[in-house]
This record gives structure tokens, C-alpha cells and sequence, in this order.
């Protein structure tokens, strides 16, 4: 059996038609309706029972020097220990975990409270809980599963597990020790509001909770430029998060300030020990005056005594300033030889400039050295750096030191060369009255050095009080009404989308992977042939293949319609007296040529035309089938031979002016025998005695027989069906036209769902019929309103 070898290539030359996409969605406009509803209704849902998250704010400002932002002048003045800060060091020191820590232990937020809420199982409660629980030391489990407290009364309370067992009942304030550790519960007497009301407990592990609060909380500068500072928490709850960011802030606030005044304690602290050993020595100074005067009788001294003795008294206070001096020298050299850190000594009793500017320099370095401590690794580079800072910085106070204790050392020698010059001179002064002026030359060195002393610390004091932080709150911790997330908008913009696109990819996937013919518009522009005609879907409750045309249905008023234009393909009115062959084929197998053969010719016969019908499909015959014709003796006997035309032809049932010639025997070689001479003989035999022959052949794209008898007859009608051919045999019939295999082609499309179609639109069929009182069955049944609506 020879096969047929036509070249197969895909159609890439589709343009994009947004008509025949609508429609194609068109189709199946009730699953975008019923996904759109089911996503839509989850977005609600997920919304209602999703935890809102609120997003809480504060702004701080820095006061940064080196950005041009300072204190008050005349504060400037009183505060004798001011330092400058850095704002990127802020951001460190604000999410560090000291104050995190601080914050954590003074909110208590290692213990959680829920109580039942209106839509969600349960809702968190700050500050409104009607009690408040207190624990040591917990064991694993209570991290893990939440405590139940059911508080039976103002007396006693009730502890549930997690599954509902009951633990005990307890007084309020009594130590429990149970699975899940050491605790105690306390009752909020202003904030009881029943009794079996339920409160859910939840622990948190205190290093767990500060690191992920240190993750949770946002700290970056609104404008590198500036030193504004702003700090974000996300959190459930509105009232928590302003709670947590205001003990923050205030932590940190109260930290800078005890930076600030480290270095003033210090110096009080120095001055208070001077002051008491100054105080005892003038006391004993004063009393040695008395007892002298007494003792001696002196009352006054004399012009001279009194000279010598002020200036005396001039250079030895000169000389204790000096010492001072040196002591001051030394107290700073003692703090740089030992291993301490913290605030650098004071600079108050200090009097070279150089030195002062050096130890503020040191002061702000070990401030700077703590903060990186609190929020670095030992090994970070920075500290590394504020490290060798500092000690280059002690290497340049001891040499300053040095040199200044050389020169305060040979003013001291030089002094004393003075004082025993004057001690000379006094000498000639009478004993009592030199021993009187040695006692009251101690006194007044002593008071002169109490004074000071004195003014110095009521400069301390002053400094101290006046001590003002380095920052200053912009914005209180705020939040925004509306919740950051979950979006309402979003999301159910987003389940719109996925409505709309479920539907989409399914009817896309739908589309992609069906590779037939869904509409005589593909047919058309494959091919560049216009569809002769439709044939529609057989309705269900047709039980065969044979349609009454006599009937006033959709399909009899189709086959009426393609007879009335057979004579235009055919070549027009008989003027030979030869009747007019016809032949019918297809692509593949199961596209109705059988079908469309017997109802065409019924149709004829309805005229009082004589037509006659072959079947030539040889190898499966349909068509003595279908109408209940014997074929024993048929076709292939008379093409070898052993019968003749009226041997083989026969009358039909359904009209007296329909006849069958049955195919007979099937042949082990159709091809050879269809090509043996005697088929244009019985073709042309037939032609003679009947006004149409209509020939039922194979499919042309499977074998040649199609193509052997195209030659006889006057028009070719090639079948293709809906949703049934494949797309690919559109090559094959593009082919048949460009080679000029066949004279005058024509397509039936056959098998048109018109309620489906993508082409016709939804209740086409319908429409048509109800417009020229056609339908599929005798009588259209009449339907319900929601049955016609998801119909």
C-alpha cells in the first residue's frame, strides 16, 4: 500500500488577533468569576485572621560639633566636662546590648500576656493585664509551651498546661515550683475585670529575646549630613513598641549623662580628700596661734615683724601653689603608670594649657574606647586604632609632665632660696616675736589653700549641677495608624491577579497542549481557502448518522444550505447531460466523510434528483454500514471483474432516488486496484444514469486513493473537524491547492460545537437556531435560569 508523503511544516505566520483571544477567554468567563470569588474570599480571610503589624517611630538629635551642632553657650560655660560625640558611634551604642538588656529588665518583656480574642485565638495585652508574673529561675519546657492562668477569684488563681491539665490551685504572691520552674503570680487589682477569666502566659529566654530586639530595631541618620537619628519597631502591639522605644531612649539618655559626669566625680572626689586634710591642718594651725599668744603674752607685732612676715607669707603661698602643682603632676603620672581604664584624671588643678588639652584628648579617647567596647569584638580594628590613640596620647602627657615638673622644681629650689633669705632677716627680729611670725605664717598658707580649695569645688559642684545630655528627643515614639503588613490593598490586589491569571494559565495550557482546528478562521488563513460550508455538532440524543431531512433542525437546514451551494462547486447546471461527480475526503480518519456522504445525498434525493453514493474507503467501510446495506459483493469485485454495475448498486431505504454501491470484499492492495482502468469506466457509467455521484474515499493524508480519483470528478470537498484535526494537516490541504492536485477544492468544516467554539462564541447555536426556528431536536426543552447560566 503506498503511502502518501506530503512535506509537514508548522504555520508560523499567525498574527495576533485580540478579538479571537476575548473570545477565547469569553468561553470560560464563569471560572474567572468563581476564581476571582475563592481568591478574593481567601485574601478576607487570610486579613481577618492574620496579626496586623504596626510600624513605631522616634527621631533623636544628636549634638554633634563636627557637623555643626552644639550646645547652649552659656550651658558651654558652666560645663566644665563637656565631650564631643560622634553620631555613627551613637547608632552603635543605641542598638547595643547593655541598654538592650536594660530595656528588656525594666518592661519585664521576658513574660508575654494573651487573652482571648474576638477573631484570632488570642490577642497579646501590654500593660491591661489583670495580673503579672514574677520568675526565677525556668526550666526549657516553659520556653516552649505557653502557662494558663485562670484567675478564679481575687484570692486564688488556677494554673492550666498548654493541653489543659490543671497544675493546682494558688494563692496570689505564693512562690510556685512546678515543671516549668520558679515563679509567682501577682493580681492587678485596678485592672480585674472577672472571675474564670483566662490569660495565656508566654516566656521568652532573655539573651534570645535582647538579640532579636537588636535585630527588630531599625536605628539610620535621615540625612548623612545631619545628625538626626530616627528608630523603627515593628511590633503588633502600638502600645508595646512606644513602651520599648521610650525606655530606650530614656536608657540611653541616662548613660550619656553618667559618661558626662564620671570626670566630674572624680575631681570632687580629689578636691574633698585635699579639703580634709587642708581643714585638720588649719585647725591645728589656729589652735598653735592661740596657745602661742597666750602662752607668750604677744598682742600685735611689730612694723617690721609685720613686713617680713607678709612676705613671707607672699612666698610661701607661692611655694604651696608649686607643691600643689606637683601633686596634681603626680596624681596624673600615678594614673598613667597604672592599668586602669575608665575617665582620665582631672584637669581642673591643671594650668598648662598643653596638658589640658591633652587629657581631654585622653578623656575622650577612654570615652570612646568604653562605648566600643560595650558593642565590638576585641579584635575589631577600630578599637584597635582608639587604642594606639590612647597610648601615644599617655606618651605625650608624661613627657609634658616632665617637663613641667623640671620647671615647677627649679621655681620651687628658687622660692626656697628666697624663704631662707627672709628667714635671715627675721632673725634679728626678738625670738618671740620670730617663733609668733613662723606660727602665723603656717595659718595663713593654710587658709589661703582652704580658700581655694573651697572655690574649686563649688565650681565642681556648679559644673556638675549644670551637666545637660548630648541629645535631645525630637519625636516621642509614634506610630501610624494604618498597619504597614500585612497591606490590604496589596493583597487583595494581589488575589485579584491571581484570580484572573489561574484562569488564564489553565485556559492557556488548555489551548497549548490542543493542537486541532478550533475555528474555520485558522482553516482560512492556513490555507487561503474559504469554508464551502459547516456542518454542526451531532446533538447527544441522535442515537445514528442518518439526519431527517424533513425535519426543521439545525443540522437538515446545514445540509440543505451545502446542497443549494453544491452546484457552484460542481460547475453549474448539467448542459451534457452528464451528472456531476463528486468526491469527499479528509486528513485523518473519523472527520465524518461517511457522515456528511449519506446526509449530502439524502438531501439530493429530496429534489427527485437520482444520485448515487460509492464507497471507496476501502479499507474501513462506513457507509453500507451505516445505512444497513450489505457489501459481500461490491466495488472491488467489479474492479477485478467478477461482477458488473448492476450486480453491485443498490437502492436505498431512506429515498427511492438514493443508491449505494457498497465497497465490498476489502482487498489486500486498494491502491493498485482503484488505479487499474476501471474506475474512470464505472465513474463515467454512473455519470450517464444519475444526475450526482458522490464519492466516499479515505484520507488523502494517509494514502493516495483520494488523489488516484480526484481526476475523475468535478469538485473535491475535504472534511475537517473540529477539535479533531490536528493543525498540522493544514500544510497538507495548503499543499493540494498550491500543486493544483485537485480541481475545484472546497473545505467542510465539520463537528462545530457552536456553543464552545472560540470563534462562534457562547450560544451561537442557540442563537441561530432561535432566530430562524431551528434547533438540534424537534423541540427545545425548556431550562432554568441558573441551568442556563452555568450552561
Amino acid at each position: 500500500m503506498a503511502e502518501n508523503s506530503f512535506d509537514f511544516e508548522e504555520n508560523n505566520e499567525e498574527r495576533f488577533d485580540i478579538r479571537k483571544v476575548f473570545q477565547l477567554y469569553l468561553r470560560f468567563w464563569y471560572w474567572f468569576i468563581i476564581s476571582i470569588f475563592f481568591s478574593l474570599g481567601g485574601a478576607y480571610i487570610y486579613l481577618r485572621y492574620t496579626t496586623p503589624i504596626y510600624s513605631i517611630s522616634s527621631v533623636l538629635l544628636i549634638k554633634d560639633e563636627k557637623k555643626g551642632i552644639g550646645g547652649n553657650d552659656m550651658l558651654k560655660e558652666l560645663e566644665m566636662f563637656s565631650g564631643n560625640k560622634i553620631v555613627e558611634n551613637e547608632l552603635e551604642v543605641l542598638k547595643s546590648r547593655t541598654l538592650i538588656e536594660k530595656v528588656v529588665d525594666d518592661l519585664n518583656l521576658t513574660v508575654a500576656y494573651y487573652q482571648k480574642g474576638e477573631v484570632r485565638p488570642y490577642d497579646e495585652i501590654f500593660r491591661n493585664s489583670p495580673i503579672w508574673v514574677q520568675h526565677g529561675n525556668l526550666n526549657e519546657i516553659a520556653y516552649k509551651e505557653p502557662v494558663f492562668i485562670k484567675i478564679v477569684n481575687k484570692q486564688k488563681f488556677e494554673l492550666q498546661t498548654n493541653s489543659g491539665d490543671v497544675l493546682g490551685v494558688f494563692a496570689y504572691s505564693q512562690n510556685i515550683r512546678s515543671q516549668y520552674g520558679a515563679f509567682r503570680v501577682f493580681l492587678n487589682d485596678s485592672l480585674y475585670r472577672k472571675d474564670n477569666d483566662l490569660i495565656r502566659i508566654k516566656f521568652f529566654e532573655k539573651n534570645a529575646l535582647v538579640e532579636q530586639y537588636q535585630k527588630d530595631i531599625k536605628v539610620e541618620l535621615l540625612n548623612q549630613k545631619s545628625t538626626v537619628i530616627k528608630l523603627t519597631l515593628e511590633s503588633a502591639l502600638q502600645r508595646k513598641g512606644k513602651a520599648i522605644l521610650s525606655k530606650l531612649l530614656e536608657a540611653y539618655t541616662f548613660n550619656a549623662l553618667a559618661d558626662k559626669n564620671m570626670e566630674a566625680t572624680a575631681t570632687l572626689k580629689f578636691i574633698d580628700q585635699r579639703l580634709g586634710l587642708i581643714t585638720g591642718e588649719l585647725g591645728d594651725v589656729e589652735k598653735d596661734v592661740e596657745t602661742y599668744k597666750s602662752s607668750q603674752g604677744i598682742t600685735d607685732l611689730s612694723v617690721e615683724g609685720n613686713l617680713f612676715l607678709e612676705k613671707v607669707k607672699e612666698n610661701d603661698t607661692k611655694l604651696n601653689e608649686v607643691d600643689i602643682q606637683l601633686k596634681v603632676l603626680d596624681g596624673v603620672e600615678n594614673y598613667l603608670k597604672s592599668s586602669q581604664s575608665g575617665a582620665a584624671p582631672a584637669t581642673l588643678m591643671v594650668n598648662d594649657p598643653v596638658l589640658i588639652g591633652l587629657l581631654s584628648k585622653l578623656n575622650e579617647l577612654e570615652i570612646q574606647r568604653e562605648k566600643y567596647v560595650k558593642t565590638m569584638q576585641p579584635d575589631n580594628p577600630i578599637l584597635a586604632t582608639i587604642n594606639t590613640q590612647i597610648a601615644n596620647t599617655k606618651s605625650a602627657i608624661r613627657e609634658s609632665i616632665s617637663n613641667q615638673k623640671q620647671g615647677l622644681q627649679v621655681t620651687r629650689n628658687s622660692l626656697k632660696n628666697l624663704n631662707r633669705t627672709f628667714e635671715s632677716s627675721i632673725r634679728t627680729i626678738p625670738r618671740k616675736e620670730r617663733e609668733f611670725v613662723n606660727i602665723k605664717r603656717q595659718q595663713g598658707i593654710k587658709e589661703s589653700l582652704f580658700l581655694m580649695l573651697l572655690q574649686k569645688k563649688e565650681e565642681t559642684a556648679i559644673s556638675y549641677a549644670s551637666t545637660v545630655t548630648d541629645s535631645r528627643i525630637v519625636d516621642e515614639p509614634y506610630s501610624n495608624p494604618l498597619p504597614i503588613k500585612p497591606k490590604r490593598t496589596i493583597i487583595y490586589l494581589i488575589a485579584l491577579i491571581l484570580g484572573l491569571v489561574l484562569p488564564i494559565s489553565i485556559v492557556n495550557l488548555k489551548e497549548t497542549f490542543n493542537d486541532t482546528i478550533q475555528s474555520r478562521k485558522e482553516i482560512e488563513d492556513a490555507t487561503g481557502i474559504s469554508v464551502f460550508g459547516e456542518i454542526g455538532k451531532k446533538p447527544k440524543e441522535m442515537k445514528d448518522n442518518i439526519v431527517d431531512m424533513k425535519s426543521t433542525g439545525f443540522l437538515a437546514e446545514q445540509f440543505r444550505t451545502l446542497r443549494t451551494n453544491l452546484q457552484y462547486a460542481a460547475g453549474g447546471v448539467n448542459i451534457d447531460g452528464r451528472g456531476k461527480a463528486i468526491l469527499l475526503t479528509s486528513s485523518i480518519g473519523g472527520e465524518g466523510k461517511s457522515f456528511v456522504s449519506i446526509n449530502l445525498t439524502s438531501s439530493i434525493a429530496l429534489l427527485d434528483k437520482k444520485v448515487v453514493v460509492l464507497e471507496l474507503d476501502l479499507r474501513k467501510p462506513k457507509v453500507s454500514e451505516y445505512l444497513g446495506v450489505s457489501r459481500e459483493v461490491g466495488i472491488s469485485n467489479y474492479l477485478i471483474g467478477q461482477a458488473k454495475l448492476e450486480d453491485i448498486i443498490k437502492q436505498s431505504s431512506l429515498n427511492p432516488n438514493m443508491f449505494v454501491l457498497p465497497s465490498g470484499p476489502i482487498p489486500p492492495n486498494p491502491s493498485e486496484l482503484l488505479s487499474n482502468g476501471r474506475m474512470a469506466v464505472l465513474i463515467e457509467e454512473l455519470r450517464k444514469q444519475f444526475d450526482y455521484v458522490v464519492l466516499d474515499t479515505p484520507p488523502v493524508a494517509l494514502v493516495t486513493d483520494s488523489t488516484i480519483l480526484g481526476q475523475y470528478v468535478d469538485a473535491v470537498f475535504y472534511l475537517m473537524r473540529y477539535e479533531h484535526t490536528p493543525k498540522s494537516y493544514l500544510k497538507v490541504l495548503r499543499d493540494l491547492k498550491d500543486k493544483n492536485k485537485f480541481k475545484s477544492l472546497n473545505i467542510i468544516f465539520n463537528g462545530i460545537d457552536y456553543k464552545n467554539s472560540k470563534e462562534y462564541g457562547y450560544g451561537y447555536g442557540y442563537g441561530y437556531g432561535y432566530g430562524y426556528g431551528y434547533s438540534y431536536g424537534e423541540e427545545v426543552k425548556k431550562k432554568g435560569f441558573f441551568s442556563r447560566l452555568f450552561k
